[in-house]
């Protein structure tokens, strides 16, 4: 019988052989090539091993400081962490027969959100009317409402006779609140603290940096306004007379995780190293309490059932992280309503994270990665970079009020809007294999009073496709030489077009220009866009402009990189300026956004 064996006489893999692989693999280019830079200023490099760590990282042990490996010990194997479903009165689909659905189907928190409303302690209690409070612990997003709203929960706990241990959360954060909803800065700290002892199981404030995720932030200065925020918080309860060492546990951290896998993971290690370190300087060995909230500003609004895939990898990146409760979004949240069918798909998510994908069995899972705590690493070191600027600076709240940090979320925007312009930042179903029978969901209404609205990456292609939802536009696809030769580029425009809601019609090919321009006139599209190869191109692709212009086309682009040819306006290529182009068009065909 022949002796089984598994890989016992394979060499030992060495770095310098690797590079002996990249190098024939990239055929003269350079190793720098496969380095990137994340729009939030990141490096990533295209191979980890541990002589590129640094000697002073140190993750340590779950449950110990720094805590970057997470603040616990041992898992809780049977609820690693608090399944939260968003609760906001006045949105349609979101109601007390909704909230009783998702906690019998294993929600076990509430986040209640009153961006669309604030409601009386009437209407509030018959909300959550059989909701056991003392369970199911409330987390609250108070929006723009501030202490009005934090009253109104400590006015239906002591309605409700609930006892002063409960677990609850107040998540008051006025710096983000400011910006994001025009609210205020300045809070009663003494009758906050009053409020704290009388009910010792809330925690007052939170630092949330979800907040900033949505209103365009990266994730470094997600991570370094976080850490300001915590600072100026424990100074002002200190200055209301509790001390740092009580203030610190009752703030917590919010967090939002996306579509980046390895950067949102990073993050949430990254928030608790930072954490340890103001904790260490205020004497205190606090463990941070971290919620996460999937991002709303990945999402999108046509082809919705797209984002359950961002939604499902956001949470499993905070799930292997490690954190304390968390919302994953509905796939309909940032649109008009939720449905019974969407808040049932998001709460399951979770569940199946947990109770099938077992994500919280082992704490830290993604520990010892060497790219993991690199990241992790040179995320921190960032951030703490940042924030020890602000702090010298005079803190988050004098940068808000020189307009500095609004001035940093413009910018950051901008580098955002330019990647998803030329869609080097691809989005699934909108700017990349957008589905034209997917009408857009009805989008929501933004009712912010702050100097910044929030920020979505589809909202500008969004705008497009509800522009032409209700003409259905069509595009010509003129296409020259044989059918192998021009459907790479027919496909490409096709699906370029496609973004903008224009509806692609496909020409037969061929040499005869005037036939093309006969199709075109038939298909009754106004505008056209010339795809063939290259040496085509060289041939027809003047007359065939030419042609198409006395056949009436009002716009008219060609598939490839830009040449002379007079008739042409505009042209379509991978890296190009995609939605520039389509606003173009638009403006041609007199769509309104």
């Amino acid at each position: 019988m022949s002796t089984l064996e598994l890989g016992t006489n394979m060499p030992a893999a060495s770095h310098e052989a690797w590079l002996d692989a990249v190098d024939a693999a990239l055929r003269g280019k350079s190793l720098d090539s496969l380095v990137s830079t994340d729009l939030g200023g990141f490096t990533r490099q295209p191979l980890y091993t541990q002589e590129a760590m640094a000697d002073d990282n140190v993750s340590g042990l779950p449950g110990f400081v720094p805590y970057t490996r997470g603040a616990r010990a041992v898992n809780d194997k049977f609820l690693p962490w608090q399944i939260a479903q968003r609760l906001t009165p006045g949105r349609k689909g979101s109601d007390q027969k909704a909230v009783m659905t998702d906690l019998n189907g294993g929600v076990s928190a509430i986040m209640l959100d009153f961006s669309q409303q604030l409601p009386t302690l009437a209407q509030l209690d018959k909300l959550l009317n059989e909701v056991m409070l003392d369970i199911a612990p409330l987390s609250v997003n108070l929006a723009a409402h501030g202490m009005q709203a934090a009253e109104l929960i400590i006015s239906l706990r002591e309605h409700r006779n609930l006892a002063s241990d409960v677990v609850g959360f107040l998540n008051l954060d006025p710096l983000s609140a400011h910006v994001r909803y025009g609210a205020a800065i300045d809070l009663d700290m003494s009758r906050l603290i009053a409020i704290s002892q009388a009910h010792q199981g809330l925690r007052l404030m939170t630092a949330s940096g979800a907040t900033w995720h949505d209103l365009g932030a990266s994730v470094v200065q997600e991570l370094a306004w976080v850490a300001a925020s915590i600072t100026e918080y424990v100074r002002q309860f200190d200055a209301a007379g509790l001390a740092p060492e009580q203030a610190l546990p009752k703030i917590t951290i919010c967090l939002a995780t996306d579509g980046d896998f390895f950067a949102s993971l990073a993050k949430i290690r990254a928030a608790r190293l930072i954490f340890a370190n103001i904790a260490a300087n205020l004497g205190s060995a606090t463990a941070p309490q971290i919620h996460v909230e999937t991002s709303l500003r990945a999402l999108s609004d046509v082809d919705p059932w797209v984002n359950i895939l961002r939604a499902t990898v956001s949470g499993m990146a905070a799930g292997i992280a490690g954190v304390d409760m968390m919302t994953i979004a509905a796939c309909t949240a940032t649109s008009a309503s939720d449905n019974e069918l969407t808040r049932r798909i998001a709460r399951n998510t979770q569940i199946i994270l947990q109770e099938e994908s077992h994500i919280g069995q082992v704490a830290d899972a993604a520990g010892g990665s060497w790219y993991v705590e690199s990241l992790t690493q040179d995320l921190a070191e960032q951030a703490w970079a940042l924030f020890q600027r602000l702090e010298a600076d005079g803190g988050l709240s004098q940068a808000l009020a020189k307009g500095e940090i609004n001035q940093a979320i413009v910018a950051q925007r901008a580098a955002f809007n330019t990647a998803i312009d030329n869609r080097s930042l691809p989005l699934v179903g909108v700017s990349e294999f957008p589905n034209l029978d997917e009408a857009p969901l009805a989008a929501a209404v933004d009712k912010s009073d702050g100097t910044l609205d929030g920020f979505r990456f589809a909202a500008r292609y969004e705008a497009l496709r509800r522009a032409a939802q209700a003409s259905k536009p069509k595009v010509f696809m003129a296409c020259i030489g044989s059918m192998a030769s021009f459907t790479p580029r027919l496909n490409f425009a096709a699906n370029l077009y496609a973004v903008g809601g224009l509806h692609a019609v496909a020409g037969a090919g061929g040499s005869d220009v005037e036939a093309i321009a006969a199709e075109f006139s038939k298909s009754t599209a106004k505008i056209a866009v010339i795809c063939g190869s290259d040496d085509d191109y060289e041939t027809l692709a003047q007359p065939l402009a030419a042609a198409l212009r006395k056949a009436g086309v009002i716009h008219l682009a060609l598939a490839g990189k830009p040449r002379a040819i007079d008739e042409v306006e505009d042209y379509c290529f991978a890296g190009g300026p995609a939605y520039e182009l389509l606003r173009n068009i638009h403006s041609k065909l007199g769509l309104a956004e």
